[in-house]
């Protein structure tokens, strides 16, 4: 491939599209695009594709990263301004490759590459992606504290009313239904929307299938336990707000050495981790995996405190550490408990913490340095009563890799002799799985 520098103009300054814009165009509405050279009309978001292939087939143009560019709608009204009195060749990089667009060989065919290398095309990309960020935040300040909010549950009767955090909550505590953290969400109700639109069509929140009834939609994503979204539907990404403060790399770091490029995208993947903040990953879920995170002594590299932040390599450590700094003899409060009581007192007070709720009182707060302080002016640091965590739904982790669930059968109470065969007759198996059945807080009804 023989390539030749564009010839863009640099000194033309760079509009910026207003915030009333940036708010206006979203990817749920219907935009008319028309495009870059020609008169056709395209109506996105249904037909963003079918221009891009334009684009390609019929003019030979390509858009670099166009996945990155927020606000793609207003990028190409720009560019199409830009091109009524100017050729490709002026703004865009030009490229020979030896075949025409449908793939038929062809000697030295030109093709036309329009990326950010040009300083105008990256200040552009750069104010549409802070535009696009100043709208979400905005609208995200808005649903934290609007509480004109009112809609009815996905799956019961229930109207809830106030804060679309309340919403959410209902959607955890009564459903299971993991959408996400109020603080991490941004244009909740166009969410809500799209979730309610799927289950009436009778689609799997999930894995998407569709099937021939509520029932046994129903059945599926509690048995499958997918009640969820699918992390890897880059449609959900514009929900998410972290995913709205990648920056654009300058220009400059294409010049990079690719294993240096390669390594900083790695980075930057891995900042962005839905499954480790909202969601369990399947077995059968397309991630790569390079077994990096895999202790080599049989054990996670962290453990963490059931009651604070504080993480340690060894389960004998954290159990002293919780013995001098929360008062709690691990070992004597579990010493009469089987290994699967075990994890359902862990995961009670995993989900207790998380809910800023003391775990013995079940008083609630505010902010987790009030019940810290609470737990321990009042000595709370403990397992609660039997019959708030003795119950089926606490089988399940419900906090991602926790390292402390792997050490239970550690513990001097569960050990068995070396010599002897531990045995878990079916009675036991098909009386865990009957409980799990009843994971829910009331019937998950659709």
């Amino acid at each position: 491939m023989e390539q030749a520098g564009g010839s863009g103009i640099v000194g033309e300054p760079v509009p910026t599209v207003g915030r009333r814009d940036a708010q206006r165009v979203k990817p749920t509405h219907n935009t008319a695009i028309k495009c870059l050279k020609c008169a056709k009309v395209f109506i996105f978001p249904a037909d963003r594709d079918d221009c891009l292939a334009h684009l390609y087939l019929e003019h030979r143009l390509v858009i670099a990263d166009v996945e990155d560019i927020a606000l793609l709608e207003d990028y190409l009204q720009y560019w199409e301004k830009e091109f009524q009195s100017h050729e490709f060749e002026q703004y865009c990089t030009t490229m020979f490759l030896d075949q025409l667009p449908d793939g038929t060989y062809s000697k030295n065919e030109k093709y036309y590459l329009l990326c950010d290398i040009l300083p105008q095309d990256f200040e552009l990309r750069k104010s549409l992606q802070e535009q696009r960020l100043t709208a979400a935040l905005e609208r995200h300040q808005f649903e934290l504290t609007d509480r004109s909010f009112s809609k009815e549950c996905l799956f019961c009767r229930t109207v809830i009313k106030g804060l679309r955090a309340d919403y959410l909550e209902h959607l955890f505590d009564r459903h299971f239904l993991l959408v996400g953290k109020p603080e991490k969400l941004v244009y909740v109700d166009e969410l809500l929307d799209q979730l309610e639109e799927n289950l009436n069509k009778l689609m799997c929140l999930y894995c998407e299938k569709i099937f021939k009834d509520r029932p046994t939609l129903k059945e599926h994503m509690r048995k499958k336990g997918h009640k969820r979204i699918n992390p890897n539907r880059r449609e959900y990404d514009k929900f998410f707000l972290i995913n709205y403060n990648r920056t654009t790399p300058a220009p400059a770091s294409r010049k990079q050495p690719r294993q240096k490029r390669k390594s900083q995208g790695a980075e930057e993947n891995a900042s962005v981790d839905f499954d480790k903040h909202f969601a369990r990953q399947d077995s059968d879920g397309d991630c790569d995996s390079d077994w990096s995170d895999w202790a080599g002594d049989g054990e996670p590299h962290a453990i963490k405190c059931l009651y604070c932040i504080q993480e340690e390599s060894q389960f004998s450590t954290l159990k002293q550490h919780m013995l001098e700094e929360h008062r709690l003899d691990f070992d004597a409060v579990t010493s009469t408990l089987n290994f699967y009581q075990k994890i359902k007192v862990v995961n009670y007070v995993r989900r207790q913490l998380c809910l800023l709720r003391c775990m013995c009182c079940d008083l609630q707060f505010d902010e987790f340095e009030l019940l810290a302080e609470h737990m321990a002016q009042a000595s709370h640091c403990g397992i609660g009563e039997r019959a708030s965590w003795d119950k089926p739904e606490f089988f399940f982790p419900y906090m991602d890799n926790d390292g402390l669930l792997c050490v239970l059968d550690d513990n001097a109470g569960d050990d068995l002799d070396a010599d002897v065969v531990r045995i878990i007759s079916e009675d036991s198996l098909a009386q865990i799985n009957k409980d799990a059945e009843r994971l829910s807080l009331e019937n998950f009804k659709l």
